[in-house]
This record gives structure tokens, sequence and C-alpha cells, in this order.
């Protein structure tokens, strides 16, 4: 009976491990402790596949996430969510990018209105492997950045979803 016991508790320990190792992670860090900067992604544009995603429900939508995946990279950044995903398709168009999200004081932004919020830091997008698989730029209280999934060994999926207007997320 015992050792029926122990076999049960050892498979329910093994597939929450192998359940738990599946995800990535979304990292705050300060700018010196950050792979990149803004400033730098900005700059060395052409190193990334940059993707805008826009928050459709206005009119005209509005670029609530801008994310950067090495184009030099045998890995996959996968982006599903609500709204529309652009691709940056070249030097015009992310010229035009980077001026209308642009601060007075050269700080790449996304603010939305004269009182608006806007975007933090650059976060770094880990898998679940170790693996920084690429960076985030987003307007904090219109996007939620949901879930950061491995879904194969090259592979990682970026979950996304509006953000809850009136108490949390």
């Amino acid at each position: 009976m015992k050792t029926k016991m122990y076999v049960g508790l050892m498979l329910i320990a093994f597939a929450f491990i192998g359940c738990s190792g599946n995800y990535g992670i979304l990292k705050y860090q300060s700018e010196s402790e950050s792979k990149t900067t803004k400033r730098e992604l900005i700059d060395n544009w052409f190193d990334y596949n940059i993707w805008l995603i826009y928050h459709t429900a206005y009119k005209p939508p509005r670029l609530v996430a801008i994310i950067f995946h090495a184009k030099n990279d045998n890995r996959e950044l996968i982006l599903e969510g609500l709204g529309s995903k652009v691709k940056v398709k070249d030097q015009e168009m992310w010229t035009e990018v980077v001026k209308e999200n642009t601060t007075s004081d050269g700080e790449l932004a996304l603010v939305w209105g004269p009182g608006g919020r806007s975007s933090t830091g650059v976060q770094e997008i880990w898998g679940p492997d170790n693996q920084l698989y690429g960076f985030i730029v987003y307007q904090e209280y219109a996007v939620v950045m949901d879930r950061v999934e491995l879904v194969d060994e090259n592979a990682l999926q970026l979950w996304y979803k509006r953000y809850k207007s009136g108490g949390g997320r």
C-alpha cells in the first residue's frame, strides 16, 4: 500500500515539475541591469524583427506595445492576443513609429493623451530554458502581458490581453 502511495506522489510531483517547466518570464530590470536600453533598441532596430501591438477598441487604434526579437536567432517568438499586430517592414515605417512615440525629452514612451500614462522601461522576455528571446516596451495600463510559454525547444509564445479598467487585470 505504501508503495502505491509513493508511486502516486512521485507521478504527481513529476507532472507538476514537468508543467511548471514550460513557462518563461518577463523581467523588469533597471537600465543598468538590463541587457539593452530603449535607446539601443531604437538605434539598432535593423537587428530585430519588430512587432507593433495596437489596441483596436479605439479609433484610431492606439499603439500599446513594441516587441523586439533578434533577426539572427534560431528561436521563434509567437505573439497571441487581442488587438492587431503589425510587423515593422522598413526604416521609413520605424522612423515614423519612433517620431510619433518620442517625448519632448527624447524618450521613447507610449503615451495616451496629455495626461496619459506612459510605458515603463524595457522588459526582457526569457524562456524557461534561461534563454533571452527578446525585449518589450509596453503601455502598462492598456495591455497586460499575460503568459510566456515554451511551445517547443525553439519557440516561445507570448500571450497578451487588454487591461481591464476599473479594478484590476
